[in-house]
């Protein structure tokens, strides 16, 4: 394996001086990031943060779970499809255009989605919600984020998914307490309101061309004292991304079963707990709380991979994923779903932020956007994956119980890759053995 490459933030340092603002970044990287952590919940709040309107949803207009999940997987599809364009998009053009589009058509197409009377309806609010979760998510946040940070980039990179933690964790709670005084319809239109605003506040914030590619920033911005003629700097290309080495599938495939497994809590452990017997008001507590701690457990991941190796922390975090499953086809009361949502929260906070921090370990910054924008393409395909899975045996069986002990099964085999991918790094790096 190549050893990460240097990018031209980090070569450059030395010349621009020392930034001035918190632990040594610029003030504006920490706005910045700011925005980051509304985007990117932005992305999770619709389909997370409205988990518990699932069962009134489907039950007002006689859906199976089934049926809404084959739309919400139509969603993911649309997706899965944008996401490598909209990080090549993002490593052209900047983070913030892509950003400000994608929240104010999810404003748009949410708002339609809480007029919806038919499946038919929702399929089509889906064709114009899909693209924009690929721009407002995680590609265009984190390579915003790993572009301005030079020295505190695993920190930055868990502030951003804990920061989306804890506001999804808030829109969950929110979104059940509107479910009670406006209805389903009533919580998408306050959230489509949101999105709109979020618009405006991107582009009030961010700068034009922000965190683009830096061969681009090289060639667009030229330095005013510098006149020496520059050969025009290749634009950021899907082709040139690494896709002979073996880390990346490594890296990938393990991503696929996670994001069905996280997937399938988002979605699923509300109705979950409400199958059990439990309020809707407790079951959003329980699911509010591991948001709430992943918000810490996000930034602890980000903090510890800064200071070992990502992949030796994302190896403890699918450990901690497995033994999560376990818990949940054990007989146990709400006090061990309260424990349950803690260790959780810490994980699956855990594993998301550090799918960035891996790759810009492995590959660099430069191309993080493409890289991201492809890794999104396998996490969506994850996440379709699960939600047939799991609506799929609960519609057969009325009941999550097999659907936690097959993930059992495939948290155990993710970690294989994960395995994999740690150990070639521990032979990369070690030194070679001398003769006896």
């Amino acid at each position: 394996m190549q050893p990460r490459p240097t990018s031209s933030l980090e070569s450059s340092e030395a010349s621009t001086g020392p930034t001035r603002g918190p632990l040594g970044e610029s003030w504006h990287a920490w706005i910045a990031l700011f925005v980051g952590v509304l985007a990117v919940s932005a992305h999770s709040a619709l389909s997370f943060g409205m988990s518990p309107l699932l069962k009134p949803i489907t039950e007002e207009l006689g859906w199976t779970r089934s049926e809404y999940a084959t739309a919400m997987n139509f969603r993911m599809a649309l997706l899965m499809a944008v996401a490598p364009f909209a990080g090549q998009l993002v490593d052209r053009v900047g983070a913030r255009l892509v950003l400000a589009l994608g929240a104010l058509l999810m404003g748009v197409g949410t708002f339609g989605m809480a007029r919806v009377h038919s499946l038919g309806e929702l399929y089509l609010w889906s064709v114009l919600i899909g693209p924009a979760q690929a721009c407002i998510g995680s590609v265009a946040g984190s390579a915003l984020v790993l572009r301005l940070f030079r020295r505190r980039r695993g920190l930055a990179i868990g502030v951003l998914n804990g920061g989306d933690n804890f506001i999804t964790g808030g829109v969950h709670v929110a979104s059940a307490a509107l479910l009670l005084s406006s209805g389903w319809r009533g919580a998408l239109s306050a959230l489509a309101a949101a999105y709109v605003a979020l618009a405006g506040l991107i582009f009030a914030i961010l700068r034009g061309r922000e965190g683009r590619s830096e061969s681009e920033g090289a060639r667009r911005d030229p330095s005013p004292s510098d006149s020496s003629p520059r050969p025009p700097a290749a634009r950021p290309r899907l082709r040139d991304l690494p896709w002979r080495d073996p880390a990346l599938w490594l890296l990938l495939g393990a991503y696929v079963l996670i994001y069905g497994y996280v997937t399938t809590i988002g979605i699923h452990f509300p109705a979950f707990q409400r199958d059990l017997g439990r309020s809707p008001d407790v079951a959003s507590y329980i699911y509010g709380l591991t948001s709430l701690v992943g918000a810490f457990g996000s930034v602890a991941c980000g903090w510890l991979a800064e200071r070992s190796s990502s992949r030796l922390t994302l190896s403890i975090v699918v450990v901690g994923l497995a033994a999560s499953t376990v818990v949940l086809w054990l007989p146990v009361g709400l006090t061990g779903y309260y424990a349950w949502a803690v260790g959780y929260g810490v994980v699956n906070a855990g594993a998301v932020a550090l799918l960035a921090l891996v790759l810009d370990e492995l590959f660099g910054a430069a191309q993080i956007g493409r890289l991201m924008g492809v890794a999104m393409l396998f996490c969506m395909g994850g996440t379709i994956a699960g939600n047939f899975f799991a609506a799929g045996i609960f519609d057969r069986f009325q009941s999550y119980e097999t659907v936690w002990r097959a993930y059992t099964v495939l948290m155990l085999v993710a970690l294989v890759p994960v395995e994999l991918l740690r150990r070639r790094s521990v032979a990369a790096t070690s030194p070679a053995p001398t003769p006896g």
